[in-house]
């Protein structure tokens, strides 16, 4: 109830546009239009992502209040499948839920944590496995249990890449707990393997396997680190989280002697929070959202710290604090003081008065600024101006030419804007598309002449 009195006055009264959420809505509209992904959208969102934007579109179109109540409902799910997987494997001395709630209430420090992303959707996979990677440890025999788990982390690396690397886990898993570590690891990596080998099955029918593997399966690892807000900001607001993990990491080495299985566990989760650490810093932009990550290891040491020897008045004192800031962090524009903390959302947000030189359109935007899409219609593949350049940059070599050719052929928007000056250079190499175009009053507007 905290959580949801927390967050539905936020969501409900103060919907900030942003672009990442504008960028997955079209790529959801284009798919609901009848286009293939990779092979008629160039975009590298994973496949499963891709499935979320699309179903939302088809069930309510542009709406940035679908998409947060949307991943609102995941974070809370996440909370609720955690706690009840640590409880029924009596993770801890007793039974509390005191994982979920830190885990909502860290959940909430920022906006960010909102947004619809594929890696709050990957995140969501990843908790669901743990139940089967644990269970069949327990039992000491293998069973299709392991399968499942190694399926959900697929599904997690098919809704974000680099989740991938959370296959770690599913294997000190096994290491850890099972029985017969070659069998069970075979299991898990079969079950890994399956949604890929029937989602390459199904690429293979309808000829996109290139260019799945060149947008999708090659692109994350192309490691340019980019932070997509101020480094600054980032660090106010995990100064919270990164305090609450240190207190509760230095409980945790400071407890008794516990149960073999309570002691593995939580060597499985410095694995998970280590892991989290190589995706956040390894991935090509950086954002608070990305943190999400860590979540699930320090909702899990937390416990540590609130069910310490401390003094009960201590204890109360810490969760008051934490649940303080992130209310003032959340709230700080209604309370007027975000003078005083400078946090900047302006690189994630669209702008809220946007005067664009055409209205309901098709448009194709060369360059990154997505704006002009919030009104109009895209149209040809080029949704992502970084993949874009697999064509667009290199306008030197024939077969990008040609390509361009073939996409405009079948696709011609009624409006091109130019950010990167390139239309005269298009004109000049393919008039007999770009010729069709005239500039009008606004600068770097071009309209297609009929």
């Amino acid at each position: 109830m905290l959580f949801l009195a927390i967050q539905l006055p936020l969501i409900l009264w103060n919907i900030s546009a942003t672009a990442p959420e504008l960028l997955h809505m079209l790529v959801g509209e284009r798919l609901s239009d009848g286009f293939g992904m990779y092979r008629d959208i160039y975009d590298n969102t994973a496949p499963v992502s891709a499935l979320v934007f699309w179903a939302l579109d088809a069930l309510a179109g542009r709406s940035f209040l679908a998409y947060r109540l949307t991943a609102m409902g995941l974070l809370l799910l996440q909370a609720l499948l955690l706690n009840v997987t640590l409880n029924r494997h009596n993770v801890y001395a007793s039974k509390n839920y005191l994982p979920a709630l830190l885990y909502l209430i860290l959940g909430s420090l920022s906006f960010e944590f909102n947004m619809l992303t594929p890696l709050l959707i990957g995140n969501t996979f990843i908790i669901l496995s743990l139940p089967y990677i644990i269970t069949l440890s327990r039992e000491g025999f293998d069973n299709n249990r392991l399968f499942v788990g190694g399926f959900m982390l697929g599904l997690a690396a098919m809704s974000y890449l680099p989740l991938a690397m959370f296959l770690l886990i599913g294997v000190f898993a096994v290491i850890f707990f099972a029985s017969s570590t070659f069998r069970s690891m075979l299991l898990m990596l079969c079950g890994f393997v399956f949604p890929y080998a029937v989602l390459l099955t199904y690429y293979l029918y309808t000829n996109t396997t290139q260019e799945f593997i060149e947008l999708h399966l090659l692109r994350p690892w192309q490691l340019q680190v980019n932070f997509l807000r101020p480094p600054a900001d980032v660090a106010k607001l995990m100064a919270i989280p990164a305090i609450v993990l240190l207190l509760s990491l230095l409980s945790s080495a400071s407890l008794p002697q516990r149960l073999v299985f309570q002691d593995k566990f939580k060597q499985l989760m410095w694995v998970w929070l280590f892991t989290s650490f190589v995706v956040i810093f390894t991935r090509d932009e950086i954002s608070v959202a990305t943190f999400i990550l860590l979540l699930p290891p320090i909702a899990y040491f937390s416990e540590f710290f609130f069910t310490s020897n401390r003094k009960m008045w201590q204890l109360n004192l810490v969760i008051l604090l934490v649940i303080g800031c992130m209310l003032v962090l959340r709230y700080r524009h209604m309370l007027h003081i975000n003078r005083f903390l400078m946090l900047d959302e302006s690189p994630l947000l669209l702008p809220e008065e946007i005067d664009l030189p055409m209205q309901q359109a098709t448009v194709l935007v060369l360059g990154k600024d997505v704006s002009y899409y919030t009104q109009n219609k895209p149209v040809t593949p080029y949704l992502n101006w970084n993949l874009a350049q697999r064509h667009f940059g290199r306008l030197n070599e024939y077969q990008a030419v040609f390509e361009i050719h073939q996409n405009f052929s079948r696709e011609m928007p009624a409006y091109i804007v130019d950010k990167v000056n390139l239309m005269p250079e298009l004109s000049y190499k393919l008039p007999g598309i770009f010729g069709k175009y005239s500039a009008t009053s606004a600068a770097g507007v071009y309209e297609l002449s009929e």
